[in-house]
């Protein structure tokens, strides 16, 4: 056995003398727990095996098979369904959603259940009593709230996927900022790249065209509220090219810096609305998801604007 432990999964390689193991058996011996927590582990697909989710305990091991034990610290409880209240537009092609901050658009490595795109396939299958379909063309980050489209036919994926990825989608989004913009509309075109693992945005040199509408809603004394319309559809995008011009999202831990870590729980970023073609009947459709009921006042209440 081979075993490295990283930041984020145990990695180990299947020894001759552990060929023809369960994969419950080898969660159980590598993480020193019981034979109902392992199994628990590996239905809830927090372990891969030659780089596949494995959700069945009982499945055999060859000698050779690369697994990862992606360790859910947080339990293997199933606590995420679909609110039925929040669905904004359903057909018989597709599934509109306002997406709650905190919840995975899609299954994370550490847990393939809690997250949206499962438990909108679960949702289906109790309205139709049959397994269902769902396409992704657009993800929100973990963090960021609003609306997500999911097609729910194969007849609408494919001209879905193309509007989305020829730009023919429509996104405004709402963050609120540090600091107070001079302008009150801005279009940045900044090349998106990745650096050491992490994507960056930088001027200097090329990475991935990247370009973002933005317009300042509301001025503070020390945060902002603005519209940002990405143009197109770079990982982080709108994050990233608001901390380049100066302005990071109030909670962005990850590019806005240990003051906007410490201003508030949760990154301040919505998908607000929503305007494309339907797939299928050619309607336009517009979507708009309302901001979550403490989000509309500035994130420092002693700010008056």
């Amino acid at each position: 056995m081979v075993k490295t432990v990283g930041s984020s999964f145990w990695k180990m390689v299947v020894r001759p003398d552990q060929d023809g193991w369960r994969v419950w058996e080898l969660v159980q011996h590598e993480c020193f727990v019981e034979c109902k927590e392992a199994q628990g582990v590996v239905a809830f697909g927090a372990v891969h095996v030659a780089g596949k989710v494995v959700r069945d305990p009982d499945r055999v091991l060859r000698v050779g098979e690369e697994v990862r034990i992606y360790w859910p610290w947080t339990g293997v409880r199933r606590f995420y369904e679909l609110d039925a209240a929040r669905i904004l537009y359903q057909d018989a092609w597709l599934l509109a959603y306002n997406k709650e901050a905190g919840i995975p658009t899609q299954p994370t490595p550490s847990d393939a259940y809690n997250n949206v795109f499962e438990a909108a396939k679960r949702f289906l299958a109790h309205q139709g009593g049959s397994p269902s379909y769902v396409g992704l063309h657009h993800r929100l980050d973990r963090e960021t709230s609003g609306v997500l489209v999911m097609s729910v036919s194969r007849k609408a994926n494919k001209a879905l996927g193309c509007a989305f990825a020829e730009h023919r989608v429509e996104k405004i989004y709402l963050a609120w900022v540090f600091g107070v913009p001079d302008w009150g509309t801005k279009t940045v075109r900044v090349d998106i790249g990745r650096e050491s693992g992490r994507y960056v945005a930088r001027a200097d040199r090329p990475g991935k065209c990247a370009e973002t509408f933005f317009a300042v809603i509301f001025r503070g004394s020390g945060q902002s509220l603005v519209q940002a319309v990405p143009i197109t559809g770079r990982t982080h995008q709108i994050r990233l090219h608001l901390a380049h011009e100066g302005f990071p999202i109030v909670g962005d831990r990850r590019y806005g810096g240990p003051q906007a870590a410490a201003a508030a729980s949760r990154l301040l970023l919505h998908a607000w609305k929503i305007k494309l073609f339907h797939p299928v009947t050619g309607c336009e459709l517009n979507l708009t998801a309302p901001p979550p009921n403490d989000w509309l006042l500035p994130p420092d209440p002693a700010i008056a604007g």
